[in-house]
């Protein structure tokens, strides 16, 4: 193994909580041994294994952290009248206990450090409700921001275009982008969203940048209608679109992340509306 192999073993070693249970699981014995190949062992006898646990603790509170503060800015700022600041999760028995089954980065250990958020911010808080009554769809809109961050599954190759796993609709009962500029800003009174109805869609692009847009209803049917194995001239005969404009529609879908497609379209439209005329 050379040096840079080795460099990854210890990389992984912190990032990986799993990978790092098994590795101090193997020392002193041979209990969880068979599950390292011979080569990892070896660097793995040279390691300061308890040292590299306390660091990939570190580091894995540091990761999440930084996580929370920037995708739940909006609960931070409400903080003053609700005490609970969502990054104190971090500093709790039940997310010390979490951390060896984390991998810092993969979706679904950010499906499980968010579990533990919604928890930490929506159990018990009637009287937090009373005082916001939007916080559970605030709680819900930050927590689809924190789990787009994470790097998406692989999937296999389809034959047609296909919804991505990390496409994310999120239906609310406030219509809350009308009101978070004001959550930042000093208020007298907590700022209050129109009551009504909003869906939005979550992407995130290859290149890690998380997108949030209104959703209407059609284009929550064309992405409910991606499965991989439908042609999409098939899917705007349903629908009732014309087969250009949904095209246009696929390639920006595509390029922000919600569309997996067989070819790699190329798009000047990143973060802007989809096409009008598309009548989605």
């Amino acid at each position: 193994m050379n040096s840079r192999a080795r460099q990854d073993v210890i990389l992984r070693l912190l990032a990986d909580g799993p990978f790092r249970a098994t590795a101090l699981t193997a020392t002193g014995g041979d209990r969880g041994a068979h599950r390292l190949t011979p080569e990892i062992a070896a660097v793995i006898s040279r390691v300061d294994l308890p040292a590299l646990d306390r660091f990939g603790r570190f580091l894995c509170r540091h990761y999440y952290r930084e996580r929370v503060v920037h995708y739940f800015k909006y609960c931070r700022a409400l903080a003053s009248l609700t005490d609970r600041a969502p990054e104190k999760t971090l500093k709790t028995p039940e997310f010390t206990a979490l951390m060896p089954r984390l991998v810092l980065g993969d979706r679904g250990s950010a499906e499980l450090a968010l579990e533990l958020l919604r928890r930490f911010l929506t159990e018990d808080a009637d009287g937090i409700r009373a005082r916001i009554p939007y916080w559970d769809d605030l709680v819900a809109y930050q927590g689809a921001f924190f789990l787009s961050d994470a790097t998406p599954p692989g999937r296999a190759a389809t034959e047609f275009p296909a919804r991505a796993e990390t496409a994310t609709i999120l239906e609310l009962a406030w219509d809350l982008p009308a009101v978070l500029p004001s959550l930042l800003r000093p208020f007298t009174e907590v700022p209050l969203p129109p009551k009504q109805a909003a869906r939005l869609l979550f992407a995130r692009s290859e290149h890690g940048e998380v997108t949030v847009l209104r959703c209407t209803d059609t284009l929550k049917e064309l992405l409910n209608g991606l499965t991989g194995d439908v042609p999409p001239a098939e899917i705007a005969a349903r629908l009732g679109l014309d087969a250009g404009a949904l095209d246009k529609t696929l390639r920006q879908l595509e390029t922000l992340g919600a569309v997996l497609a067989r070819g790699s379209f190329s798009s000047s439209h990143v973060g802007s509306d989809l096409p009008q005329t598309a009548g989605l």
